[in-house]
């Protein structure tokens, strides 16, 4: 016998699905993958209306007995199993257990280690995105012990148990960004110097372990008492790299959205906003870079953000999903830099988005779901993001800190 860990965040244990409330549906613009179990049960089902949308919109790739088929969607781009209330029909008609082993699991997922299985769900479910964002409690996490034997935790694709220094690193990380602050951007800052620190003694706690928890809590009562931890360079310096993470994200995201074109509307707005083609001067671009700040400022102060926890949720979600920091700790401080980019890039989408009306709930969740549709939900994405990164950084990893305020 032997003890397994199950781990749940809140928002995990509190998630329903919406269905035709949902404000950008799962059912639309993505390709939906059928096992082949589920294939022939929809072809062979006794419902006339269900067996003849199955033989005409179930297309066979036979990828394996996971991806045996794939839905055909309509032109609309909506699943063709969708009634005239937004309602599944096989779900209404056949119930949940009909439903396909992707239909029945998104948003959810699980990464199994040989000692523990940690919970997941993905934030390209807007209905995800409010309770992570909107929900104080939702990154409480529940941990359970469970008694196995231990034939039954030798999964096929299991990961090896997580070691300690792996631990203790994720639950620095986790205090320093859920720490009360002047604002979120100061705990990432805290956030980015200690995993220079931890960088330059080569992440050896077991010799450093003392000298890494005393800069820890010193990093703490900065944030507690309102310290400024951002280096601020001259107005100019950071003007080029922002400018082209902003290229670089909209070439990797806002141009192909399958489901809402928020971001791409947004993203259309930024280009028009800084007019880099026709006002190329630094000091310019600087100064529209500063008023957005203002902007975001404003925003933070005056809509649905302004609750303390909303960001600083935001990012404990992007650790907890990624299990920051890794296994190869050689690319830790990529992992920081993409977590400063995705805060980047939401910050002045709904900066610019801002001067014209002040964004609701409902555009912060659009928002922040259709970037996870390219940041979380793909299979791609980590090759895409280390290209992107090194288009944007010019050689150097710290290069984030100046997207940082």
């Amino acid at each position: 016998m032997q003890i397994h860990k199950v781990i749940k965040p809140e928002f995990v244990k509190k998630f329903a699905c919406v269905g035709p409330e949902c404000l950008i549906s799962c059912c639309q613009g993505w390709k939906i993958s059928i096992d082949k179990k589920t294939h022939h049960a929809y072809l062979n089902a006794e419902q006339p209306e269900i067996a003849a949308l199955a033989k005409e919109s179930l297309l066979r790739v036979r990828k394996g007995k996971s991806n045996y088929s794939m839905i055909k969607l309509d032109e609309q781009g909506q699943c063709p199993f969708i009634d005239e209330n937004k309602l599944c029909l096989v779900h209404r008609e056949l119930g949940e257990k009909a439903l396909s082993v992707t239909c029945s699991t998104y948003p959810r997922s699980k990464i199994r280690y040989a000692d523990e299985t940690r919970h997941l769900m993905t934030l390209s479910c807007p209905e995800v995105a409010r309770l992570v964002l909107f929900d104080a409690n939702s990154m409480l996490v529940h941990e359970q012990d469970e008694l196995l034997a231990k034939a039954k935790i030798n999964l096929i694709g299991q990961r090896q148990p997580v070691n300690q220094i792996h631990q203790v690193v994720h639950l620095f990380a986790w205090h320093l960004l859920q720490a009360p602050s002047v604002n979120v951007e100061q705990n990432l800052m805290a956030l980015a110097h200690f995993m220079v620190y931890l960088q330059r003694i080569e992440f050896d706690l077991h010799r450093h372990f003392a000298q890494a928890e005393q800069l820890h809590q010193q990093l703490l009562n900065d944030l507690a008492h309102g310290a400024n931890l951002i280096h601020r360079p001259s107005a100019t310096d950071s003007v080029g790299l922002k400018v082209r993470a902003l290229s670089v994200l909209g070439s990797l995201i806002a141009r192909n959205s399958a489901r809402d074109g928020i971001i791409g509307e947004a993203h259309r707005q930024m280009a028009t906003y800084l007019d880099v083609a026709e006002s190329p001067d630094l000091q310019v671009l600087a100064d529209k870079f500063a008023a957005l700040d203002k902007q975001w400022q404003l925003v933070c102060q005056d809509s649905c953000l302004s609750a303390p926890h909303v960001l600083r949720n935001l990012l404990t979600y992007k650790i907890y999903h990624s299990h920051f920091p890794g296994v190869d700790y050689s690319k830790a401080m990529r992992q920081v830099y993409r977590l400063i980019l995705d805060y980047f890039y939401i910050k002045h989408l709904l900066s610019v988005k801002s001067l014209e009306e002040v964004p609701d709930e409902k555009a912060v969740l659009k928002i922040v779901a259709s970037l996870a549709e390219h940041t979380l939900h793909s299979s791609t994405i980590d090759r895409r993001m280390e290209k992107a990164i090194d288009m944007i950084n010019a050689g150097d990893d710290l290069s984030c800190l100046l997207l940082i305020g």
